[in-house]
């Protein structure tokens, strides 16, 4: 079924809209397939008893921030499988 001109211009718009808004995304953020929340989970299992300071997507992998001990500790967690770096 053909569409007529006057819904092919919307269409195209959304379309290209769309498309722009994927483009600017950071690589990492396209793939992540972990959340956030699930990033510093992991990075606390790895610490055990460190405290939550904050998570930044950076690139292909999260940075969460961890207080143990006085000391602050980033963790690296991939953004897509989830393994935990130090």
């Amino acid at each position: 079924m053909r569409q007529a001109p006057a819904m092919r211009k919307p269409l195209t718009i959304a379309g290209t809209l769309l498309a722009a808004a994927l483009w600017a995304l950071p690589a990492g953020a396209q793939e992540a397939q972990v959340a956030p929340s699930e990033a510093v989970k992991l990075a606390l299992q790895a610490v055990p008893g460190a405290e939550p300071l904050g998570v930044k997507l950076k690139g292909g992998a999260y940075v969460v921030r961890l207080k143990q001990d006085g000391a602050v500790i980033q963790v690296l967690v991939d953004a897509v499988t989830g393994q935990v770096s130090q």
